[in-house]
């Protein structure tokens, strides 16, 4: 009887080590992201580690840090990077990210001013345009709307592109820190021209809402 009660308390210790151990393992490591909005300003940091689900080290600095992430529904799209391009039309290099997604192939690279990530090659269309936001970054403030010309091969004029926060930092599907905006390009004329885009740390875009 006295071996029995031995064993349960010993099995009992084992059992509190284990789930000490586990909870050890498990710990989530410290979070910047409540470091990226200032309440003093009202504006918040967007860095390209929210766009790739990389973890951001805090530095409100705008970085091409290494990505390696797979999203989507049954993970069919992947992003990696960056790497070093060249423009085929320019000779320009450039240092991009390659998203994947069923056959589809971008690449992304930072606007010359900084305030987005835009793409410079799309499997899909046969066309190169300069400084195009896909993805809003540095210091941007909630409700607040960017106007910018987008400048391709094959059209007369530069398209117009608005961006435009609608939720600055919010909580989507227990996620914190998330964010949602509204893109629009040429007005909104056509497939795929009117699209609303959230993304949350760690997962990178989580939601698309998109016009017909």
């Amino acid at each position: 009887m006295a071996s029995q009660r031995r064993a349960g308390v010993l099995s009992r210790v084992g059992a509190i080590l284990m789930v000490s151990l586990l909870g050890v393992s498990c710990a989530a490591p410290k979070a910047n992201w409540p470091d990226a909005y200032d309440s003093n300003t009202g504006a918040r940091f967007i860095p390209v580690e929210l766009w790739t689900g990389a973890e951001w080290d805090g530095k409100r600095v705008i970085t091409l840090s290494k990505a390696d992430l797979e999203f989507g529904r049954a993970n069919e799209k992947h992003i990696t990077g960056p790497f070093e391009w060249t423009r085929p039309k320019t000779g320009e290099t450039l240092l991009v990210y390659e998203r994947n997604n069923a056959g589809k192939r971008q690449l992304f690279t930072v606007t010359n001013d900084g305030t987005g990530l835009g793409r410079v090659y799309d499997s899909r269309y046969d066309r190169d345009c300069v400084n195009e936001v896909k993805f809003p970054l540095g210091y941007w403030r909630q409700g607040e709307t960017r106007v910018y010309e987008v400048k391709c091969n094959g059209f007369e004029k530069p398209r117009p592109l608005k961006v435009t926060i609608e939720d600055l930092d919010f909580v989507y599907k227990g996620i914190p820190h998330s964010l949602r905006f509204h893109w629009l390009i040429d007005e909104g004329r056509g497939r795929g021209t009117d699209m609303i885009y959230t993304y949350s740390p760690g997962r990178g875009l989580v939601d698309v809402v998109e016009n017909e």
